[in-house]
């Protein structure tokens, strides 16, 4: 019996992609050669009842020309199980593209990855914006031909749905703050700490408002919405202010330890790049 999560022959009915997978497609779309029209790689995650959940993605080199594609497949292969030492959750559930173009090209590629797991996923990312809006395609194949003959595969579109927790969202509306403006981001902690509470403030008072609205008549009464804001209230924790600074204390000496260690580490990480191109 296949373990929890574990890639088996099952239809796949919900695609969940987490956004550090956009965000790593982009990225090697932004890095790509000059004369590559595209980007191709991994998707790495799990599967959960018909669901595919996609937590990770790494790009995998490839040559596509009009007359014939190449991809280092010993190269995907060998990095798809480093990631599975890494996380032994998580599996080979499909592959990515740049563009939104489905050509003859795909299909080869779709085989190599329906070697890799059962149901692979293709993925395709607008990173052009040919639409005006990086449009996110998410797909099955299914095969199609003559048998001893001809074959391929027809793509079949599955819905999707963007995979984020409170502390993604948190990152992601920074991000979005920052569309259509050309200053540079600056990741100043206090800034963003009083940034967080105003608009605290401001849902508070908004909160506040209508809570006194419903008091007074002058709005309607939801039981539903009065049922979840009794649900926040309770959900507070009732502290006094010693211990709230001692917490305060206690959390920004882990933050500086763990800020240390990764200094640390990337300093070891570019003393081992330096020696692997000496040799």
């Amino acid at each position: 019996m296949a373990s929890e999560g574990q890639p088996i022959a099952l239809p796949v009915n919900k695609v969940l992609i987490h956004p550090v997978v956009l965000f790593n497609i982009v990225d090697n779309f932004e890095r790509r050669n000059d004369n590559n029209k595209r980007v191709i790689g991994t998707l790495m995650g799990r599967y959960d009842k018909g669901t595919v959940i996609v937590t990770e993605s790494f790009a995998v080199p490839h040559q596509e020309t009009d007359e014939e594609v190449s991809m280092d497949m010993e190269y995907a292969m060998r990095i798809g199980e480093l990631q599975k030492k890494v996380n032994t959750n998580m599996y080979t559930v499909g592959w990515y593209s740049s563009g939104i173009v489905i050509n003859e090209y795909s299909s080869l590629i779709h085989a190599f990855y329906k070697c890799q797991c059962p149901t692979p996923v293709h993925l395709t990312l607008d990173t052009q914006l040919k639409e005006q809006k990086m449009k996110i395609n998410t797909h099955i194949a299914f095969p199609i031909g003559v048998k001893n003959g001809t074959e391929g595969c027809l793509f079949s579109p599955v819905p999707y749905d963007i995979l984020g927790t409170d502390t993604d969202k948190v990152s992601l509306k920074f991000f979005q703050g920052l569309r259509g403006s050309k200053k540079v981001p600056t990741f100043n902690d206090p800034e963003q700490i009083v940034s967080s509470c105003d608009e605290m403030l401001s849902q508070i008072n908004h909160v506040h408002e209508y809570v006194k609205k419903v008091l007074s008549g002058k709005a309607p009464q939801d039981k539903e919405l009065g049922r979840q804001l009794m649900e926040v209230v309770q959900a507070i924790p009732n502290l006094d202010n010693d211990t709230i600074i001692n917490m305060l204390n206690s959390h920004m000496q882990d933050l500086l330890a763990v800020e240390y260690l990764t200094h640390l580490t990337r300093q070891q990480l570019a003393i081992t790049a330096r020696i692997n191109q000496i040799l």
